[in-house]
């Protein structure tokens, strides 16, 4: 978690470390937007892409050469394909989904 936490500062990405804590109810809320049909195709798009980018074995930043920062690599980029998939939806769309979210628990 440390190496994470120093990978984010050096590339000083603003609101990742909230992501980080927050992680399990923006996954439930990506999930639901996802498949939601109201939200737009183009982040959509962009999640399917960083997920796949993440299990492929093709890495800008090889995982095993540099383990903590090429994994963080594939974890940072789909965070902000997340973070921009909540960004890019209709708020009222948002806020009804993570609403039932918190309702739910």
């Amino acid at each position: 978690m440390r190496a994470l936490l120093a990978l984010l500062s050096l590339l000083r990405i603003r609101g990742i470390p909230s992501i980080l804590l927050k992680l399990p109810q923006y996954l439930r809320l990506s999930w639901r937007l996802m498949w939601d049909v109201r939200a737009p195709v183009w982040p959509k798009i962009w999640v399917i892409l960083a997920v796949f980018y993440g299990l492929s074995p093709i890495d800008l930043i090889p995982d095993l050469l540099v383990p903590l920062i090429g994994y963080g690599e594939d974890l940072v980029l789909i965070i902000l394909s997340l973070r921009n998939l909540i960004q890019n939806s209709p708020t009222e769309l948002v806020t009804e989904l993570a609403q039932d979210i918190s309702q739910k628990k």
